[in-house]
């Protein structure tokens, strides 16, 4: 081989180096490429699903790719969880939920078909709720005092929605129960979607969710606001907090997003900064105004660090509280 072939060769394989590192990074860049795909573990219908849907919408048009909200309601979010623990980790999957998924459900039952710590990498928490607790309009009591009393009167009488066992209504439930001695039927549906319209309807008398989600219910005399939880609300005045009643577990109540274990750091952030970004547009925050929900958007290590906290804190309540694990929800 002469040594003019020689020079070219190695020129050559400096050029396809150098080549190389340049269009590494434009491929990084690309994400995402195609749509991203948002499981919610719960129905059509509640709260966290049209928070989801209009956050996505916004976000859709700041990556310039579609986001695809798909419900995946039923075994107290196992079902949803579970397909979002398997699914492909690239980014182009991930789940938003409430604290009972990867939280609250480790400690609630001795059989959980995913991970909550190793199968999931935490995005970011995209708003706190302030909660409330309300009544059906034609409910037997008007006040939180007087759902207690009624319930003392009448035990198994009064019946409360919740999104399915080990939900976060369903732990506001047992502290209810178990701060006032008082006998109140958990009755399960696959999240607030169907809670609110059994309320509405008649066929259970009592719920909890998002102060925002029912407030035109309230004013229209259809539901009946019995407790707040974390604070008060000027929307409501004069409506006691869980904790003037003695009856606060102070399990906070907020929306996280959670990719599949082994997305790529950099895809993670980059949901996370979106997200972020989509958080601070104008008819979002109006949106999120309108419902009573305060957003958030931190970082993937802000959010780890404070879901490790809250994983703590909900193991001290559930132990106080004399939770013992079941075998399925």
């Amino acid at each position: 081989m002469t040594f003019t072939r020689i020079r070219l060769i190695s020129a050559s394989v400096m050029l396809l180096a150098v080549t190389s590192i340049a269009v590494a990074p434009a491929h990084a860049q690309k994400f995402p490429s195609k749509p991203i795909h948002v499981i919610l573990p719960f129905a059509v219908g509640g709260l966290l699903d049209a928070t989801v849907r209009a956050i996505g919408q916004n976000l859709s048009q700041s990556v310039g790719q579609p986001v695809l909200v798909e419900n995946k309601p039923g075994g107290g979010t196992f079902i949803g969880m579970e397909a979002c623990a398997r699914a492909a980790p690239d980014g182009y999957t991930i789940c938003v939920s409430t604290p009972d998924s990867l939280v609250y459900n480790p400690y609630l039952y001795t059989q959980v078909p995913y991970d909550a710590e190793k199968d999931f990498a935490p995005v970011t928490n995209l708003v706190f709720i302030n909660s409330i607790i309300v009544a059906a309009g034609n409910a037997p009591f008007n006040t939180f005092k007087e759902m207690i009393a009624y319930a003392k009167a009448n035990p198994g009488k009064v019946t409360w929605a919740t999104w399915g066992a080990g939900s976060i209504p369903h732990i506001y439930l047992e502290a209810v129960t178990r701060a006032f001695n008082v006998d109140i039927l958990q009755v399960p549906y696959k999240g607030a979607g169907q809670a609110y319209p059994a309320v509405l309807s008649g066929e259970a008398q009592v719920t909890y969710g998002g102060l925002g989600f029912s407030m035109a219910q309230i004013k229209d005399g259809k539901l009946k606001p019995l407790a707040m939880t974390p604070d008060p609300s000027p929307l409501v005045p004069g409506v006691p907090t869980m904790k003037e009643l003695g009856a606060e577990p102070e399990l906070p109540g907020y929306f996280g997003v959670w990719a599949p274990a082994k997305t790529p750091a950099a895809i993670v952030d980059t949901l996370a900064s979106e997200i972020a970004k989509t958080l601070e547009q104008p008819k979002i925050k109006e949106f999120l105004v309108a419902q009573t929900l305060i957003p958030v958007g931190n970082s993937p290590a802000e959010f780890a660090a404070f879901v490790a906290k809250d994983r703590v804190h909900a193991r001290e309540v559930f132990n106080s509280m004399g939770l013992k694990p079941s075998a399925a929800p």
